[in-house]
């Protein structure tokens, strides 16, 4: 919609300049960056250059009008912070009146840093809890809970009564591949490892699909 609206990048530009002399840059270079989502930095190619500028210190401060022109993720947003501390450059956001040169800007740059980081350990945690209620309750992931292998039934049955005949592992695997038998992730080659896991795993948990 702002590619489009030339009225709102332009109250954006005078609104960077007018920041820029405010804070006392007599030089200052517009970048645009029209048409790209700001979810990733990594898909944005104006933003990494300008970042790598400024660690070369070839320029001093990266002013943005919003928070969200320069970042959409809190890891990106401390990512570009931490570049910022690192590399003597400061970064001005102009809709949170937050400049990282200030003690008051580190200030709230470091609280978002320690929520993000207590945000990190309450998911890493409550993450460990449901792992653990779940060895409690005898269920176990790949099997009773989450993905599952797709191994067509008659393949099952026909790897079952090849085991059962005293055909070790690998040379089922050999035969699966011989026949161009898609692995139970969708792969093109079957190892002795990967036939021993779903002959294991069983049939009752196998997922039922149209067979060779």
């Amino acid at each position: 919609m702002q590619v489009n609206d030339g009225m709102s990048l332009a109250v954006q530009e005078r609104a960077l300049k007018k920041a820029a002399s405010d804070i006392g840059y007599k030089k200052t270079e517009l970048l645009r960056e029209e048409g790209r989502s700001g979810k990733s930095i990594k898909g944005r190619p104006v933003l990494s250059s300008a970042l790598e500028r400024l660690d070369r210190g070839e320029a001093e401060a990266l002013i943005v009008t919003r928070v969200d022109r320069l970042a959409r993720s809190t890891q990106d947003f401390l990512s570009i912070i931490d570049r910022a501390n690192k590399n003597n450059w400061r970064v001005v956001m102009l809709d949170l009146n937050l400049d990282t040169s200030t003690y008051q800007g580190r200030f709230v740059v470091t609280i978002m840093s320690a929520l993000a980081e207590m945000e990190r350990a309450i998911i890493a945690e409550r993450q460990k809890d449901v792992h653990k209620d779940r060895r409690a309750n005898g269920v176990v992931w790949g099997k009773d809970k989450g993905p599952k292998t797709k191994v067509p039934a008659d393949v099952l049955d026909v790897m079952t009564q090849w085991r059962a005949s005293g055909i070790s592992y690998s040379e089922i695997a050999r035969k699966l591949n011989e026949l161009e038998v898609s692995t139970s992730n969708g792969g093109k080659k079957w190892y002795a490892s990967s036939v021993s896991h779903v002959l294991l795993k069983g049939k009752h948990n196998q997922t039922v699909e149209p067979g060779l």
